[in-house]
Formats: C-alpha cells, structure tokens, sequence
C-alpha cells in the first residue's frame, strides 16, 4: 500500500464526491486520511486551528455559503495560512475560461475537471498525489524524506 504523510482535504457540498475520492484511492492501493467538508466556512474554521500537517486541498469551485474562489482568498488573506503553501487546486464540474483564469489569479496549483466515473478519477488522482509527493514547496521540505521512502509515484 502506498501511504502519503498528511491530509488531504476535499471541500465538495455533493458527498457522493467524498465516496467517488475514497473508492479510487481504494483502488490506487493509497492510504492517505481525507478530511471532508461540505462547504468552505467549515473547511477554513478547520485550517485556522487544526497542527495536523495537511498534504493537499481539493475544493469544488461552485457551493453555498462559500465557494471555492472565496475560500482560496480567505486563506491568502491569512497569514499564517497563506505562509503554510499548502498546495489548492480545483475539481469542478463547469469548467468556465473566466473562472479558469480567476482560480489561477489567486495562485492555485491546479484546475481539474470532475471526472465522469472512478476509472477516471483514480487516474487523476493518481497523477496528482504523484506530482505532489514529489514536489519540494514550503510546506512539504521537511517531510520530503519520508514521501521519498514511502515511495508513493
């Protein structure tokens, strides 16, 4: 099995979401804890007080009370968040050129489709937990040995 350090967060208001991850890391063989949240007030609140060391975010663009693009600026709001570098990227449903290059104005990682089906997602998946296993970015420099002997890619 491989094991990634860390949490990866996914900010989704459709729980089918969180299942859809939680089959195709099944199907990768990844043990990895998820944190899931179901809009992005409760995911920040959890950012702003949790030591747990947070390995990704993956947020829905469109959901109530606090999308994605909102979320993204709350945490570069804060300092103590933005300074963590925890790498942000998106997964939505509607992919917009405007809402493409506004997520990429704030300085996420990434902006992925949905994918239709657990084949699809385990391959996406699998190609960013890859990258970002690998990747030296503030926020992983001190843990870089351990995803490098736990090999994950």
């Amino acid at each position: 099995m491989k094991r990634i350090n860390g949490i990866l967060i996914l900010i989704d208001d459709e729980p089918y979401e969180n299942e859809l991850l939680k089959v195709a890391l099944n199907k990768l063989d990844v043990d990895i804890e998820i944190k899931y949240f179901i809009n992005g007030y409760d995911a920040l609140d959890y950012l702003k007080y949790t030591k747990d060391h947070i390995f990704l975010i993956i947020s829905d663009m469109n959901m109530p009370k606090m999308d994605g693009l909102e979320l993204k600026k709350a945490i570069d709001r804060d300092i103590r968040l933005k300074k963590k570098a925890v790498p942000f990227i998106f997964q939505s449903s509607v992919i917009q050129n405007a809402r493409v290059e506004e997520a990429y104005d704030l300085g996420v990682q990434g902006y992925f489709e949905k994918p239709p089906n657990v084949e699809t997602m385990a391959k996406q998946i699998d190609r960013i937990l890859g990258y970002w296993a690998i990747c030296r970015h503030p926020n992983n420099v001190d843990q870089l040995a351990d995803h490098l002997n736990n090999v994950y890619y």
